[in-house]
């Protein structure tokens, strides 16, 4: 796969020196999105080509990459690379990491099957030449995932108050409705096929989510009866169904594709 060289501007330096400390400080822990890598397995078979942006430790990627899919991981912090490479090692042998400015992909046009970022795009308060390169970079047929924070969250509140007095780690950040995602991907010239919702923002809707799972005691069984998980289960599957349910989620998607 041929990669580029590109001239790395004074923001993209800051940019970077951001993330770097960020990923070195070592702040962030998390498990991979088990949604976002199911809806990629969904979308595109085994050998097909997917890059994740913003990769950052990589968790995603590395899971993609465990399925037999030709996985890249691309970042501008040169330190995310760093820690994804030592969780590669001798785990998979089809990933390819670059280090590369989201704006200027360093790609060939048409070469790419699938492309999904997941907290990435909020940061940029023009996302549209983000979300063109991206395009460019697909084939035709190719799919973007594009997984964002959802606006009616206590999140935002929390995000909002730390940006306001400085102490937000990622300096500017936005959020998007259901339908302003929906909007912003079909604007730079995708065909929109799927909305989805991930993870609860609230916690009494996230216990009810999970009723069916939670609540065991030492044998292994459930503490809540089954007269009471089954018919909450069945009600919270027909409520997560309807698009209301998205208001309610932390974090929004849209999948779409490049016709």
């Amino acid at each position: 796969m041929k990669v580029e060289r590109q001239q790395v501007s004074n923001d993209v330096e800051s940019q970077q020196a951001l993330w770097d400390n960020y990923w070195r400080s070592g702040a962030a822990r998390y498990a991979p999105h088990d949604d976002i890598v199911d809806r990629v397995r969904q979308i595109a078979g085994p050998g097909a080509t997917a890059l994740e942006i913003g990769a950052g430790l990589g968790v995603d990627i590395l899971a993609v990459a465990s399925f037999g899919y030709e996985a890249i991981a691309l970042d501008i912090s040169k330190e995310a690379l760093r820690l994804i490479r030592s969780k590669a090692e001798s785990r998979v042998k089809n990933l390819h990491l670059v280090a590369a400015d989201a704006f200027h992909l360093p790609f060939k046009n048409d070469s790419l099957d699938l492309i999904f970022h997941q907290g990435v795009m909020e940061h940029f308060p023009d996302p549209d030449p983000f979300l063109c390169e991206q395009k460019m970079a697909l084939k035709t047929g190719g799919t973007i995932m594009a997984d964002v924070p959802q606006t009616y969250t206590l999140y935002t509140l929390r995000k909002r108050w730390a940006i306001r007095r400085g102490k937000w780690f990622a300096g500017w950040e936005t959020q998007y409705t259901p339908g302003a995602l929906r909007q912003t991907v079909a604007r730079a010239g995708f065909e929109v096929i799927e909305t989805y919702g991930r993870d609860y923002d609230i916690p009494l809707f996230r216990y009810i989510s999970r009723i069916e799972r939670i609540g065991l005691n030492r044998y292994g069984r459930p503490i809540i009866p089954w007269v009471i998980r089954k018919p909450v289960g069945w009600l919270n599957g027909l409520f997560e169904k309807t698009r209301l349910s998205l208001y309610f989620r932390q974090c929004i998607g849209v999948v779409g594709v490049k016709r």
